[in-house]
């Protein structure tokens, strides 16, 4: 998506404190996820982790259902988190996920030319210029483009956040305009936006907590830009995140997110599978689930889950199939893909996609290679706790990067 020029809203800016200790929270839909961290210059330290199983009727397909349920998870988790410390150490301010088939965003793409001023350096002030002339008709531009979307109204849908992804002078990418001479200048955001009233409990919620609210934030944007590298020029890659409720994908190309989708199709599905057709009831099946994933059964129960499984993924890929023939703005998508979620963790999803035919059906180049996103590929990230090991602990992991950049760098982003 292409846009010209237009007027924009104040940034709110955050400060900033070395010494403060922030919450992330990944509300899912089988697993409430949180980190306490705080930051220094080189990133995010991580000092305590939580999951708080949640009851089958707190979420649905990444919705929350049941609030007072969810809320009660949630004051559990952050006591956990801020047990054995001081008041002074205790967080106060969070940062909260968002995901779903109706949280939608859109790349934006806006040049501009330097005319009378193009052989001057760019200074600060010229900088704020050009960003903040972006904002306000990316929000009515978006608004729209979801209401077509999902037949929401425009009042009904709600801005998550919009963040400065890249920015080129004279065809040459750069961090900052700041210093640089040129003409032609492009910039790179990414909109996310979400129904008023997903976003509402989440802000409710917070109110509750007693929390101060950095932002709410679009999982798979998230995730995309928290990977090591994935912000490089010359990286592309697709991000899919396999929760309880939803799958979530980000496709990034040349170092920009260009596309997210979201599908009601998680983990979730898997075991009411399984209770189907081993006539369990959902607790034993989801714990069948789990030891499955963990080679923990026996020989003749295991061949029986391993089938549906592989059944159950086959109708998962075909989802993926007809998300990613939805994604715009891609001619070709990239040749690598990183799952994370507990999802990922289901042998018979790789292979799935090990065997589907990607180049006959959909626009690869390739067939690409199948990853699994582990915490030790994130960006700047410390783990103190020694406990951020599996592939559901990234997107929590990535909620804190996001607050993180917000923090330092308030100017690029924009959120209500």
């Amino acid at each position: 998506m292409k846009l010209p020029f237009f007027s924009r809203k104040n940034d709110k800016t955050i400060i900033q404190n070395p010494d403060e200790n922030y919450i992330a929270l990944d509300i899912g839909t089988e697993w409430l996820k949180s980190l306490l961290f705080s930051t220094d210059d080189f990133g995010i330290n991580v000092k305590k982790v939580s999951r708080i199983q949640q009851q089958q009727s707190a979420m649905n397909k990444g919705i929350i259902t049941n609030l007072s349920t969810v809320l009660e998870n949630c004051r559990l988790t952050i006591d956990e988190l801020n047990a054995d410390l001081t008041p002074e150490q205790q967080s106060t301010k969070i940062v909260m996920g968002i995901a779903g088939e109706y949280v939608q965003g859109v790349s934006i793409i806006v040049n501009y030319e330097r005319d009378e001023r193009y052989d001057i350096d760019v200074d600060q002030s010229e900088q704020d210029r050009i960003i903040n002339r972006v904002y306000e008709q990316i929000v009515a531009t978006g608004k729209e483009d979801l209401a077509k979307r999902t037949g929401l109204l425009n009042d009904d849908i709600e801005i998550l956040h919009i963040t400065v992804t890249g920015m080129e002078i004279g065809g040459m990418s750069v961090d900052s305009l700041v210093g640089f001479k040129g003409k032609s200048v492009k910039l790179f955001f990414y909109a996310s936006f979400a129904p008023k009233t997903f976003v509402e409990s989440l802000k409710s919620l917070a109110q509750s907590l007693n929390m101060d609210l950095i932002g709410v934030v679009s999982q798979p944007f998230a995730i995309a830009r928290a990977f090591a590298g994935a912000r490089n020029k010359d990286f592309s890659s697709i991000f899919i995140d396999i929760g309880g409720g939803t799958t979530d994908i980000a496709t990034v190309i040349n170092g920009n997110v260009v596309d997210t989708q979201m599908f009601a199709f998680g983990g979730r599905v898997f075991t009411k599978e399984i209770a189907r057709e081993m006539n369990l009831d959902y607790r034993h099946a989801e714990s069948r689930k789990i030891k499955y994933t963990g080679d923990l059964l026996d020989k003749k129960i295991k061949k029986e889950v391993k089938t549906i499984m592989y059944q159950t993924s086959q109708t998962w890929m075909k989802c993926l199939k007809s998300a990613l023939e939805n994604t715009e703005d891609v001619q070709s998508f990239p040749t690598q893909v990183f799952l994370c979620g507990g999802g990922a963790l289901l042998p018979e999803i790789k292979e799935v996609m090990i065997e589907f035919p990607w180049t006959r059906l959909l626009p690869f180049a390739a067939v690409p290679k199948i990853n699994i996103f582990l915490p030790e590929r994130l960006d700047g990230i410390k783990d103190l706790s020694g406990e951020l090991k599996f592939a559901y602990d990234v997107t929590p992991s990535a909620l804190a990067k996001f607050a993180y950049d917000k923090l330092k760098n308030p100017q690029n982003y924009y959120s209500k």
